[in-house]
Order: structure tokens, then C-alpha cells, then sequence
């Protein structure tokens, strides 16, 4: 059984207990994406909520229901539920501490058990196993979402999942993106479909407009201080890489 909630409960205390209580409730049905499955291999990046993919379900509001009774197991929480068009949006406030929860449907999802090891103990509480995406499916809907974003945070997951995981997209998650783009970014909105040379080529030309300026203005509320020295041209690095393996694949 999850342990009670540590109070007075911080954001990540409510982060940890929804993830070990989710992995009770759902068991293999819930998987964790996106920048806090990424802490789980220790990445420095802050984030400020989940990110969940519930298999397989077709519909959120199959989902719906469960996930509001098992974030009401929260002692003293105000807990509200949206639904939107592509996923469920829930935010839960206890003890002062406001976490936010997005949860989305897919038939099929890649999935591998992960340990809430050094994370849980870092708050005093015991780990346990959850299932998080499989890291070569993240990082093909990781490249996708900066594509459709071209956020820095989405390009250093990206540069976490290659340089330091050595991960390379995983081929039909990568494809399935590519096929359906959607973006609102001026340059993007209207396309429909990119292939990988025009993606590879997105990248290299990030890589190029890289600077100092531009990554501590838009990360430096993300990572440590100590985090950031050197960090451009190691994300510069792992972005021509990932180029240069989208043009091998072409």
C-alpha cells in the first residue's frame, strides 16, 4: 500500500504519491511520460506536473471516474477535473502545494518498469516500481513535440534522452507523428505531414541559432546554475546528432 502523504505535503511529496498510488490503482495501465519520468533517471530538470498515457482506452472518459476518486484519497484536497479535446486535465492543491495532472488515451503505448528509487528517497519515503514510456518511444514524442512547439525544454529532453541515455527514437512512434503533424507556429500551422529530412533539417538549423542567451533565458528556471555552464553546445551536439541519424533513416 502507497504511504500517506508527508505533511505539510510540498509539490513533489503530491507528485510522489501520485505515482506510487497510480501504479496501485492502474498497474500496467498507467505510463508515466514526459519531464518527471525523466527525473526518474535523474535528469536536473524541474517540471510542474504528470503526464500520463492510459492503454488501452479509447475514450478519457473511461479514465475519468478513477483517476478522480484516487486523487480524492488525498486528505484535504481540492481536486478539479477538465476535459479537453486531446486529454484530461486535473489539478490537485493540498497543504499549499498545487500539482497538475494531464492524462491522455492511446490503444497502445510502449511501457518498461522503472524505480522511484533515488527520487523517493530524496523526500525520506520509500521506492517503489511504476511504469514510465519506454525511453526510445519518449524520445520520438519528445522530437515531435519540439517540433510542433520548438520549446528548449522539449530539445534538452531531447539532448538528455540522446547524449546521456544514448536512446535513439523509436521508429513507428517517430513515423506516427511525423504523419499527423499539428502545430500552431506560424511557420508550421497548415502542415500536415513532414519527413525526416525536413525534421533533420528543423534541427540543424536550431543547432545553428543555439546561444548562451537564449538557453539560460528559456532553461534557466528549469535547471541548476551549474547545469547551464557548457549546456549549449552539449544540446548543439545532440541535435546535429539526431539530424544526422534522421538522414541515415531517410
Amino acid at each position: 500500500m502507497t504511504t500517506p502523504l508527508k505533511r505539510p505535503a510540498t509539490t513533489e511529496h503530491v507528485f510522489l504519491w501520485i505515482m506510487h498510488r497510480f501504479a496501485e490503482v492502474f498497474e500496467d495501465h498507467a505510463i508515466l511520460q514526459g519531464g518527471l519520468a525523466l527525473r526518474l533517471f535523474d535528469s536536473p530538470r524541474s517540471t510542474n506536473g504528470l503526464d500520463y498515457v492510459f492503454v488501452p482506452f479509447a475514450s478519457k472518459k473511461d479514465i475519468a471516474q478513477e483517476i478522480r476518486s484516487t486523487l480524492d484519497e488525498l486528505e484535504d484536497a481540492e481536486v478539479e477535473i477538465e476535459m479537453h479535446s486531446k486529454m484530461l486535465r486535473a489539478e490537485s492543491r493540498v497543504d499549499g502545494a498545487a500539482v497538475q495532472l494531464e492524462a491522455s488515451v492511446a490503444m497502445e503505448c510502449a511501457g518498461t518498469p522503472m524505480s522511484t528509487g533515488g527520487f523517493a528517497r530524496q523526500l525520506g519515503q520509500p521506492p517503489r516500481v511504476v511504469r514510465i514510456m519506454s525511453p526510445d518511444w519518449a524520445l520520438a514524442h519528445k522530437l515531435a513535440a519540439w517540433n510542433e512547439r520548438r520549446l528548449l525544454r522539449d530539445l534538452y529532453d531531447c539532448y538528455y534522452f540522446t547524449a546521456r541515455l544514448g536512446e535513439r527514437p523509436a521508429e513507428a512512434a517517430l513515423k506516427e507523428r511525423l504523419s499527423k503533424v499539428q502545430s500552431q507556429l506560424p511557420g508550421l500551422k497548415g502542415t500536415k505531414s513532414m519527413s525526416r529530412a525536413e525534421l533533420a533539417e528543423a534541427l540543424r538549423k536550431e543547432a545553428a541559432d543555439l546561444s548562451d542567451r537564449r538557453v539560460a533565458a528559456e532553461l534557466g528556471d528549469l535547471l541548476p546554475p551549474e547545469e547551464l555552464a557548457g549546456l549549449t553546445p552539449r544540446m548543439k551536439a545532440a541535435a546535429i546528432q539526431l539530424a544526422e541519424w534522421l538522414e541515415g533513416s531517410s
